[in-house]
């Protein structure tokens, strides 16, 4: 059963890329994957609700500085959910 989640990619044993999914966190991570060269271990984070999966994709982002991720974690469409990260200009 799909539910929603956050995924960490590493390289080289690096923390590369941090990702969302907010119904099905297991279809994202694979198409995901396939788009770059990443280890072959994956992190994976289910979560109750696609709220919860933002809340925790923002809290990985700050945590782990992955280099892949160019900017903040996006907002879903139709939110106003805030980074819950306090010195994150997105909260």
């Amino acid at each position: 059963m799909a539910s929603p989640g956050v995924y960490l990619f590493k390289r080289n044993g690096r923390n590369a890329y941090v990702g969302r999914g907010d119904s099905d966190v297991i279809g994202r991570m694979r198409r995901s994957h396939t788009a770059a060269r990443y280890d072959l271990t994956v992190t994976v984070y289910e979560t109750s609700s696609a709220r919860q999966a933002y809340l925790l994709e923002c809290r990985l982002f700050h945590k782990h500085r992955p280099c892949d991720n160019a900017i903040h974690p996006a907002v879903p469409a139709g939110t106003n959910w805030r980074c819950p990260v306090k010195s994150c200009c997105w909260s």
